[in-house]
């Protein structure tokens, strides 16, 4: 019996220990645990275009997330978090040879492991963004001084040749901020990864630096430099790339995650908050955005931040923001998108982290018209066009995913056609032709699922709930069954009798004729339309 007790003991215990391990994961990852199990959403549906989607596993040895994407003679290429270059091509990654720019990552890790007391956060410290431009290879990344003992951002360059992978000469750092940051006394040693870090071309050899503040904010270390114009950080820099000149742009800014420029060549930049606050800013030169003194954020325990001036408001003496995201969705990288297709061209495509989501922006007269939520389910580091048209993203769980605009759903044209092939009268024949406006509403009527409702094109035949669609309500879940004539003219009939509790309202057919025309298309409709 006491044997028996503790074998049951230890079953619980492995089960909340199993709970527990998913729950963390999920809270880490949100739903891209489940690709791990060869779960895969290959589709993905927005206002006005169906994305495919491709994902490609990209293999990571050091704990961590960050990095960045970039199109080098004619491929795309991934600069991991911890320095390893790979080239994405026919659905594969393969490993370049080729070192990244020295960043001292394991003599921090010695450092900091002699303090007492003192978390290095390795996981934090990383390769930020990679560009290739006017014939180089530009990186930037967080750089420890192994004698000071502090951080800076750096940018480092070197020449590339014609081919993928061939470089030349040795790397330089082009650009060291100035001052070097010291790590802080107690918990997290530093905070890099609000270290910003995006670079964007500008043309005439010259690029802009987002350079964030390491969190140096006066709630997470002191002093708060995004204000001090002898800190090169909370910062917009222009670097020329041929000198290493350097002309502040703007200040006031956090940790910036997402810069491009627009048609007219004007820089725009997204920008983490706390709680609240994430916003979209276009750079004014000379002006002084406001952190941390203002933002439409607060602290994480809801108080105030440390130095705000209008709480819950935008200090007006400070440049506002365009937009700003509340709650936060932890924005990332941010793209132009061009040649993708029209109704896209022109937009900002931002990626989000907290929130699994990419948003597609419209500027227009200087204003943000709207901004596109398109649910992703994981985690969007890093967005990128490639030249042949597609967009690329790089994500936390350490995929590229290739988005491409989906073919048309024809599915209903393919159903009036299906309804002229049947016996029925015009009077009938025209209620089916409504019912199926109604249907519309939520279903597709081909065989790729909606975000509000399963497709039902290829219904007749099917078991009831089996296509994967995620949402079935328990009742027609637990019902059983196959989706035989009988079966579907008892669920249009009834839906609620059929299956108690389920969410699909009565479509409020009577006349048993349409009743019996709908069962007849949806028979004829189980092949596929091509």
């Amino acid at each position: 019996m006491w044997r028996k007790h503790v074998t049951q003991a230890r079953l619980v215990s492995l089960s909340l220990l199993i709970v527990v391990i998913a729950v963390a994961w999920y809270i880490r990852y949100g739903k891209p645990v489940m690709y791990s199990l060869g779960v895969t959403n290959n589709r993905v549906d927005t206002i006005f275009l169906p994305l495919d989607r491709e994902r490609i596993a990209v293999p990571v040895d050091r704990q961590g997330s960050g990095g960045a994407l970039a199109e080098w003679a004619g491929e795309l290429v991934v600069l991991t978090h911890e320095g390893g270059f790979f080239e994405i091509k026919d659905s594969v990654a393969r490993r370049i040879d080729l070192e990244p720019p020295q960043n001292y990552y394991e003599e921090y890790l010695e450092y900091v492991g002699t303090i007492d007391g003192l978390n290095p956060a390795g996981h934090f410290f990383r390769y930020n963004d990679i560009l290739v431009t006017e014939g180089l290879l530009v990186v930037s990344y967080s750089l420890w001084d192994p004698v000071e003992h502090c951080v800076s951002n750096a940018i480092a360059t070197r020449q590339v040749g014609a081919e993928l992978g061939e470089v030349q000469g040795d790397w330089t750092n082009i650009f060291v901020a100035a001052p070097c940051l010291p790590t802080a006394e107690s918990g997290v040693a530093l905070q890099a990864h609000m270290a910003g870090g995006r670079i964007a071309a500008l043309g005439n050899g010259k690029i802009a630096l987002a350079s964030g503040d390491y969190a140096f904010d006066d709630n997470y270390n002191s002093p708060a430099i995004a204000q001090l114009d002898e800190y090169q950080y909370g910062k917009v820099l222009e670097i020329e790339l041929a000198t290493g000149a350097i002309r502040q742009l703007s200040r006031g800014h956090s940790n910036m995650q997402g810069i491009a420029t627009d048609r007219d060549g004007d820089i725009w930049i997204v920008e983490h908050g706390r709680r609240g606050g994430d916003e979209l800013n276009r750079i004014i030169e000379g002006a002084d955005y406001g952190w941390p003194v203002t933002s439409l954020g607060t602290r994480y325990n809801r108080l105030p931040l440390p130095n705000i001036t209008a709480y819950g408001r935008h200090d007006a003496a400070f440049e506002a923001p365009i937009y700003a995201l509340l709650p936060s969705v932890a924005v990332s990288s941010m793209a132009r998108i061009e040649g993708f297709d029209p109704t896209w061209d022109g937009d900002f495509l931002a990626g989000s982290l907290g929130g699994q989501a990419l948003f597609r922006i419209r500027i227009q007269d200087g204003r943000v018209l709207f901004a596109e939520r398109i649910p992703m389910s994981v985690r969007i580091r890093y967005v990128q066009q490639l030249s042949d048209g597609r967009l690329a993203l790089w994500t936390d769980d350490h995929f590229v995913e290739f988005l491409t605009v989906g073919a048309a759903d024809h599915s209903y044209s393919f159903a009036m056609t299906r309804i002229a092939g049947l016996d029925l009268n015009e009077h009938t024949a025209e209620a089916i032709r409504h019912a199926l406006d109604t249907c519309s509403e939520c279903h597709n009527l081909g065989t790729v699922n909606s975000a509000a409702a399963p497709a039902i094109g290829s219904v007749f035949g099917r078991a009831v709930a089996s296509n994967g669609w995620p949402d079935y309500s328990s009742a027609l879940a637990e019902r059983g069954g196959v989706w035989d004539s009988e079966a579907l003219r008892q669920f249009i009939d009834d839906p609620d009798a059929f299956a108690p509790g389920t969410m699909m309202p009565n479509p409020g057919i009577d006349d048993a004729d349409v009743l019996e025309g709908l069962v007849a298309l949806l028979r004829a409709m189980k092949e596929e339309p091509e």
